[in-house]
């Protein structure tokens, strides 16, 4: 069986009350045919792996932990918010971002030759667009929430995960842990 993996920062509790608590009253009414991220889907994708056998995802782990092994959990916060492509609501990533770019590089190192380019900035993905929203203005959205900042957190942990597209909540990908991925320093 081949898996379709990532490494992932997974924020803990408290950041994604903050996400539900700031987007709730833009979840109905005109917005409707925005295709909101499930709460257990939120994420900062570190790198993408694409296809690996499943046979060969203990190397993956063994690698990545070796590459983070030395890197200090960066303390971070969600904050502002944007959108990709007119398509895809996102909401920004602060504080020690540096440290966390760095982190990124690490794991995209992992498996360098397969993995594509990730993703342009540290984000997570909240919402995207499908058929039904046409001419909606994600603009009115990300203004709403450009102001956001959510509560810091330490990210002490990188979370290698499977994706298992259509078998989500209302068609949206499934996501599976694979392993978790203490960082060091």
């Amino acid at each position: 069986m081949v898996l379709r993996l990532f490494a992932a920062l997974v924020p803990p509790a408290p950041v994604l009350d903050g996400v539900e608590h700031a987007t709730a009253e833009l979840r109905g009414g005109a917005l409707q045919g925005l295709r909101w991220v499930p709460r257990e889907n939120l994420h900062v994708t570190l790198a993408f792996y694409g296809p690996v056998p499943d046979g060969a995802v203990p190397d993956v782990v063994d690698a990545l932990a070796d590459r983070v092994a030395a890197t200090p959990p960066p303390t971070l916060h969600l904050s502002g918010a944007g959108a990709f492509s007119g398509r895809t609501l996102w909401l920004g990533v602060g504080g020690e971002v540096a440290r966390l770019r760095d982190l990124m590089a690490d794991a995209a190192a992992v498996l360098a030759d397969e993995r594509d380019d990730g993703p342009a900035r540290p984000h997570v993905t909240i919402a995207r667009s499908g058929r039904r929203s046409r001419g909606l203005d994600l603009g009115r959205v990300v203004r709403a929430l450009a102001v956001y900042r959510g509560p810091d957190w330490r990210a002490e942990t990188v979370t290698l995960l499977s994706s298992h597209l259509g078998e989500g909540r209302g068609g949206a990908p499934r996501y599976e842990v694979e392993a978790e991925v203490p960082l060091g320093g």
